[in-house]
C-alpha cells in the first residue's frame, strides 16, 4: 500500500514537473521590426523619419506610428508544413523611450518620458502586421522639453526606442524586440490656406 501511495506522488510531481517546464519553457517563435514610420514634414505617413509639430494650428495632437511586425520561427530550418496556430504572436505592449544623441537624457528635461501602451494585435506566423501606436503623447508637448519648442525656433532630435512584446498563442513569452525611429520636433510652420476668389 506504502509503494501504491509512492508512487502515486512519484506521478504527480513528475506531472507538475512537466508543466512547470512547459509554463516556462521558450517559445518556438520570434518577432522582427520590418520598419517602423511615421508622418513626413507633409504630414504624409510612412516615413522613416518623423516630424512632430509641437503645435498644429493652435492645437496638440499626438504624433502616431506604424510598426511592421514580422512574426517568424526561432529555428530558420523549421518547414513550412511545421508551423502551426500555436506560434501565431499575439503583440501586448509597446514601449516607448526616448534618447539624444548628445547624451543628454534625462527624462522631463532633455528627453520626454518613457511610456507603455498595452494592446491585443495577433502576427500570424510567418506573416507581418502593421500595428499603429502613439510616438509621442499630446501631453509630452505640454511638458518640457517639448513645452519650450512653441516660442523658439530651435529643433529637437529624438531617437525613438520602440520596444515590442508578447506572446505565442500557447502562453510563452517571446524575446522583446526594439527597433529605432528618428523624430525631430519643432513648431513647424502650420500649412498655408489659400481664401478669396478667382481672379
Amino acid at each position: 500500500m506504502k509503494l501504491k501511495i509512492l508512487g502515486l506522488i512519484i506521478v504527480v510531481l513528475a506531472m507538475t514537473a512537466c508543466n512547470s517546464c512547459t509554463d516556462a519553457g521558450t517559445s518556438a517563435s520570434m518577432l522582427q521590426v520590418v520598419s517602423l514610420t511615421g508622418n513626413d514634414l507633409e504630414g504624409e505617413a510612412g516615413s522613416t523619419t518623423v516630424f512632430s509639430d509641437v503645435i498644429t494650428e493652435g492645437s496638440i495632437i499626438n504624433d502616431n506610428g506604424v510598426a511592421a511586425i514580422q512574426a517568424l520561427p526561432l529555428d530558420p530550418m523549421t518547414d513550412a508544413d511545421q508551423l502551426t496556430p500555436y506560434m501565431d504572436v499575439t503583440v501586448d505592449q509597446i514601449d516607448v523611450e526616448f534618447r539624444r544623441t548628445d547624451g543628454r537624457n534625462v527624462e522631463g528635461v532633455d528627453v520626454p518620458y518613457r511610456f507603455t501602451q498595452p494592446m491585443n494585435m495577433v502576427v500570424p506566423i510567418a506573416d507581418t502586421v502593421e500595428i499603429p501606436f502613439v510616438l509621442i503623447r499630446h501631453m509630452a508637448k505640454e511638458q518640457s522639453p517639448l513645452l519650450r519648442l512653441r516660442d523658439n525656433l530651435e529643433v529637437l532630435h529624438l531617437v525613438a526606442v520602440v520596444t515590442i512584446h508578447g506572446k505565442d498563442l500557447g502562453g510563452h513569452r517571446v524575446t522583446p524586440v526594439t527597433g529605432y525611429v528618428s523624430v525631430w520636433c519643432a513648431n513647424f510652420a502650420d500649412p498655408e490656406t489659400t481664401t478669396g476668389g478667382s481672379h
